[in-house]
């Protein structure tokens, strides 16, 4: 287990981390600036936090109670920074064996071997860096991370530079090797899809400040508050007023609008924030007899885009025959993602009126942002 509790103060902000990752991989998914590299340098020994704990595996790195910081060749952590750092000057083999003084030659050459077979690079020990494709850079700086079996793995957006075919084949690669060498691994990027696919549990970080820490899934779905929900591409956020609660319910108003979520500890007339995934929106068949859904609402559509694969349709609620009085009034926008066969099976169009539903279960509430 890596655990790490540190302060470091800067110029913008306070860099104030607070994690346990188990085996596996943890992805520190955020935007740039916002401090997932300096926790990879603080936990390798090359940044010094303000204050806090690093313990490995019970052992401690740092502890700035203790006086306690281990420099970082005393550390056991693999390290992949974002631009590799290969030696320009030697071979695929020698660095890859960079940090193995001291072990016998037969040892070297035994793990060297070993490392270039699991990283596919057999055949390519002679040669130097820049006779490389990027793919392959990126398969020798893992190799060389991975060789003095380290006790934690840190990946400084390792995929960045490369394209997305060769993006693909190393993700698979760092599952597998995880399979293969289970130990914490610390993953940083700023791709959501690299880090729904790659993470074991992700912890969403801005200005930094962990915000949610979860499984992939969890953390799209269930966002803690507005900056994970931003985050995570939830387009769909909406201010509403808890209009009535129960033991099984929360009422919500929002525009003309009511919705029913599922309970949440909120109390009548506080505002809240509704967050929809735009995949969980409904669209009900014009073609079939309507089936009276809950939180059903009647829509225009008034824009959309593709990408190709995918298209998003901008859609405006309207005028509510049942709307109750209330402090937000007017209509909803709601955006909703569909696969564009979807898109061309439905024969969506601008202009059009639909009746859409929102599952209650799809609808995340949330307080509003707080200083």
């Amino acid at each position: 287990m890596l655990e790490i509790g540190v302060t470091l103060r800067l110029t913008e902000f306070s860099l104030d981390f607070q994690i346990e990752a188990l085996e596996g991989i943890t992805v520190l998914f955020g935007p740039s600036g916002s401090g997932k590299s300096l926790t990879l340098q603080c936990v390798a020994g090359l940044v010094r936090p303000d204050e806090g704990r690093i313990v490995v595996g019970g052992e401690v790195l740092f502890d700035s109670r203790a006086g306690v910081e281990l420099p970082p060749q005393r550390r056991r952590v693999g390290y992949v920074p974002q631009d590799y750092a290969l030696f320009p000057h030697v071979t695929v083999a020698q660095n890859i064996a960079f940090g193995l003084d001291g072990w016998p030659r037969d040892r070297v050459g035994q793990a060297v071997d070993e490392m270039l077979e699991l990283m596919g690079l057999q055949g390519l020990a002679e040669r130097r860096p820049r006779e490389l494709s990027g793919g392959q850079q990126q398969r020798v700086a893992l190799g060389r991370a991975l060789v003095r079996r380290p006790r934690v793995l840190l990946l400084d957006e390792p995929f960045a530079a490369l394209d997305t075919p060769v993006r693909a084949q190393l993700r698979q690669l760092v599952r597998d090797m995880q399979r293969l060498y289970p130990l914490p691994t610390l993953f940083v990027t700023h791709d959501l899809s690299e880090a729904s696919f790659i993470g074991d549990q992700i912890a969403v970080i801005d200005r930094g400040k962990v915000h949610q820490v979860g499984a992939p899934n969890e953390i799209m779905m269930r966002p803690a508050d507005l900056v994970v929900a931003r985050a995570v591409g939830v387009k769909n956020i909406l201010a509403g007023r808890v209009i009535d609660r129960g033991p099984e319910k929360l009422v919500v108003k929002t525009g003309d609008e009511v919705l029913l979520t599922p309970p949440y500890p909120f109390e009548i007339g506080e505002l809240v924030y509704l967050c929809i995934r735009q995949e969980r929106i409904l669209f009900q068949l014009k073609d079939r007899q309507p089936k009276p859904r809950t939180n059903q609402l009647r829509v225009q559509i008034v824009g959309e885009t593709s990408d190709g694969l995918n298209c998003t349709v901008f859609l405006e609620t309207l005028k509510s025959q049942d709307a109750t009085e209330g402090a937000l009034g007017g209509t909803v926008d709601l955006k909703v993602d569909l696969p564009v066969y979807v898109y061309e099976r439905l024969d969506l169009a601008r202009g059009q009126t639909w009746s859409v539903s929102i599952p209650p279960g799809a609808i995340q509430v949330i307080a509003p942002e707080t200083e």
